[in-house]
């Protein structure tokens, strides 16, 4: 029997690229070996923020050859979970998934909080960014933001705008281009997206301020008509709809971020070590794929570039939670 000697020395070496491609994304930080980790969702389940982070919790997960559970803690805003992770151990075992309508707007919309966002949570990851879309039943007869800001001014408060709920963000989102455009329009609060998303269709309500993966499907099916997304540049997933921006309102030109975060007092090393393999974890062209199928973009920072965002976003959307008068005792 002939042995092909070449044959086996790259089948060797394939293994050996193998392995030491996996090893390069499995270096789990020596204090988290052998422990399991959580990451809080402070939102139900099916959301953006719980898909983002069930495909970090599976990605990480493999790598790292841990146990990563994903825990859907909703309630007060996103409060009751955020608090969760705010008020654990800082042994880097429970990780916040929060996102900007939490994070950045609960400080100045509830007026009493038994814990300080700004303080009692620090970042470990940003993780992507996505827009807000304003959709529109098909039957409102508008079909950009030129006309819509047109048809509102001539037909004030006519237009019945749903939300998630008092203060949140596609709340805000259409106070901010009421007071910009100087338009009417009357706000419709629902426990959720997904009911407010149903009424749109049903034409019980003209239209929402929706997540981008919440509503990809209905964009693409006909069922409502994107006018404008909340976003620096255009999403990628939806490379024809125009940013408010481009379309003359600049203030709400706001990316949504998604990040995770842990208590402040998970020590700087640890949190730059899991800070680093999250970031090998973005920049796998697999994950930026299923993050774009999702309508969201890869954010990969720097932590102190995060911070930034952080602080920034804190002030904007605290500005625009004043200007709404909307307060949550």
């Amino acid at each position: 029997m002939k042995i092909n000697l070449k044959k086996i020395l790259v089948a060797a070496f394939s293994v050996v690229t193998v392995s030491f491609s996996l090893s390069a994304f499995a270096q789990i930080p020596a204090e988290l070996t052998g422990k399991s980790i959580k990451i809080i969702v402070p939102q139900a389940a099916g959301g953006a923020s719980d898909a983002i982070a069930r495909l970090m919790a599976s990605e990480l997960s493999q790598r790292w050859n841990t146990t990563i559970v994903v825990e859907n803690r909703p309630g007060a805003g996103g409060n009751i979970g955020s608090e969760a992770v705010a008020k654990s151990p800082g042994d880097g075992t429970t990780w916040l998934m929060s996102y900007s309508g939490t994070h950045a707007i609960n400080p100045s919309l509830y007026k009493k909080m038994s814990f300080d966002m700004a303080k009692d949570l620090v970042p470990i990851a940003s993780l992507a960014t996505l827009p807000f879309v304003l959709v529109v039943n098909p039957s409102l007869p508008v079909k950009n933001i030129a006309e819509y800001v047109a048809y509102a001014k001539a037909n004030p408060g006519k237009i019945n705008i749903a939300s998630s709920g008092n203060g949140s963000v596609n709340h805000l989102l259409n106070e901010m281009l009421g007071l910009a455009a100087d338009i009417k329009t009357t706000h419709v609060p629902y426990k959720g997206v997904a009911p407010a998303l149903t009424d749109v269709m049903g034409g019980q309500v003209q239209g929402v301020y929706a997540s981008a993966p919440s509503v990809m499907g209905q964009i693409k099916s006909g069922a409502v008509r994107p006018l404008a997304a909340s976003a620096s540049r255009r999403s990628e997933a939806l490379p024809d709809v125009p940013t408010f921006g481009e379309a003359g309102y600049p203030a709400l030109a706001l990316d949504s971020w998604f990040a995770l975060f842990v208590s402040s007092s998970t020590p700087m090393p640890l949190r730059q070590q899991i800070h680093a393999e999250i970031n090998k974890v973005l920049a796998d062209p697999k994950v930026v794929e299923q993050l774009r199928a999702r309508g969201a973009s890869t954010l990969i920072t720097t932590l102190p570039e995060f911070q930034k965002v952080i602080d920034n976003d804190l002030e904007q959307w605290g500005k625009a939670v004043r200007a709404s008068g909307a307060t949550i005792d």
